[in-house]
């Protein structure tokens, strides 16, 4: 009874502030992707304001002063939570914030893992755009069948795709693959390549011995590639692919606008190095 009196008392506030104002709602998100999820979404129907832009690392972004204020004014912030983005929950209301790790992690255990990024796995992705879809109906009830509809081929989108980098990795050489920071664990997962991690979670510290076992591991596995992030330092990751005679593949890890984009950037450069 007191969720349901939440909710009704968070719709009436909404419905105030829209009436009041006369603008279109705003829709405050801490990293892009979650911008271009609601975006593909909601269309001409809201505004759109990400913290970070793109090539930023959310694990030390400070807000600016224009963030605090984009923030005040919208009536919907989205975040990932988990301790990644928990900047931008400093003194906002949290009957505006959708936190999407709290939401998945009820749902999936795995989600609660350190250094567990959603947009990473492309099957909850899916349900990431039926769950925002939900959250703008709040604001057009009348709009409900079209951002459903909207979320229905967004996630046909990534099935497809899914499917299409399935079937390239058909003819990778190997299966495994080592990762310098656990963001990328998600997505190969989902594609069934093995995993081996030089950092364990986004804190630790990697010592040589941390090295030795990798390497170790790597050439048991017959892993050839070293994915690396594009912010991040590539000092270890070069040195691990030089051990096991393999080479690094640097990637974006934030998707800066559309996801599809995004994945099946991923997925081809990764099968691609895969099948050399």
């Amino acid at each position: 009874m007191l969720r349901l009196i939440a909710a009704l008392l968070s719709v009436l506030f909404i419905a105030g502030c829209l009436s009041e104002s006369g603008k279109k709602p705003l829709i405050v998100t801490s990293l892009p992707v979650w911008k271009s999820v609601a975006e593909y979404l909601g269309g001409r129907d809201f505004e759109y304001y990400s913290i970070l832009k793109g090539g930023e690392s959310p694990h030390t972004y400070e807000p600016k002063p224009s963030d605090v204020k984009k923030e005040k004014e919208a009536t919907l912030i989205i975040v990932h939570g988990l301790g990644l983005d928990d900047w931008a929950l400093k003194g906002v209301d949290r009957n505006k914030v959708l936190n999407l790790g709290e939401l998945f992690s009820r749902k999936y255990p795995a989600v609660k893992k350190p250094g567990y990024h959603l947009w990473m796995n492309p099957v909850l992705m899916e349900e990431v755009y039926f769950e925002v879809a939900e959250k703008l109906t709040v604001f057009y009830p009348k709009r409900e069948t079209y951002y459903k509809k909207r979320a229905e081929d967004y996630a046909a989108m990534i099935d497809q795709l899914i499917g299409r980098i399935d079937n390239c990795l058909k003819e990778a050489k190997t299966k495994a693959v080592v990762i310098y920071h656990p963001v990328w664990k998600p997505l190969l997962e989902t594609f069934g390549i093995k995993v081996i991690e030089i950092a364990r979670t986004p804190e630790e510290q990697v010592t040589p011995g941390r090295i030795k076992e990798v390497v170790e591991e790597a050439k048991k596995a017959r892993a050839g590639v070293v994915i690396s992030e594009s912010f991040a330092d590539r000092k270890t990751p070069q040195l691990v692919a030089r051990e096991i005679g393999g080479k690094v593949v640097v990637l974006n890890p934030l998707p800066e606008k559309d996801y599809v984009v995004a994945l099946s950037g991923w997925g081809e450069k990764i099968c691609k190095a895969l099948k050399e």
